[in-house]
């Protein structure tokens, strides 16, 4: 009788990443539904039809799940645009205003909006989850912009770290006064027009 010929690894690569995208799935309806702390494992596992070793064969632990959640809804759209570095010969105005575009999506995104309330409202509990999405999201963001504007001696930019800060900072502070805040319903004003003075600052 032939032995049965295990399943190619592209197969089993391809099985992998998708059980793995179908545990964050559920991970983040959970955590939104229950928060962090009232998220366990079984409570996820239960979610995403998986047994909880499956989860940890993924996953380290729940820090390691809620990294996963963050990267999935965060970094990972920048990098998809981006990559782990932004092509000097690119145009300023044209890296600058894909970034406030890319953000200008997140703010309609309902999970990624949920996600931020998360982690701001379980910030004082959990200091580590704000800390988490600070050295997760912003940190990388800011450093592959801050490296763009120090290749790019024609913008003349005195402090690049400051002015990465300056202008992913504005655009983030926008999405949590308006969404976060409410801020729509009694400040309306469009991320576009925000964009626009802050690339003309940057450029001029």
């Amino acid at each position: 009788m032939p032995l049965t010929q295990s399943p190619p690894k592209e197969e089993l690569s391809a099985y992998s990443k998708s059980k793995r995208d179908q545990i964050v799935k559920a991970a983040l309806e959970t955590f939104l539904q229950y928060g962090y702390q009232g998220t366990s494992m079984n409570r996820v596992a239960e979610k995403a039809d998986v047994i909880k070793q499956t989860i940890y064969s993924h996953f380290k632990d729940k820090e390691g799940l809620f990294t996963a959640i963050i990267e999935s809804l965060t970094l990972e759209h920048f990098k998809a645009q981006f990559g782990e570095k932004i092509a000097c010969q690119e145009a300023p105005e044209q890296v600058l205003r894909k970034i406030a575009k890319m953000l200008d999506s997140r703010q309609n995104d309902p999970s990624y909006i949920a996600l931020m309330r998360t982690i701001i409202g379980e910030s004082s509990r959990f200091p580590k989850l704000a800390k988490l999405y600070v050295s997760t999201v912003i940190k990388p963001a800011m450093k592959i912009l801050c490296d763009y504007f120090k290749e790019n001696p024609k913008l003349k930019i005195k402090d690049p770290e400051a002015m990465a800060r300056i202008y992913c900072g504005s655009l983030v502070s926008y999405i949590i006064t308006q969404e976060i805040l409410y801020g729509k319903d009694i400040l309306p004003f469009r991320m576009e027009r925000l964009a626009d003075n802050l690339i003309d600052l940057i450029l001029k």
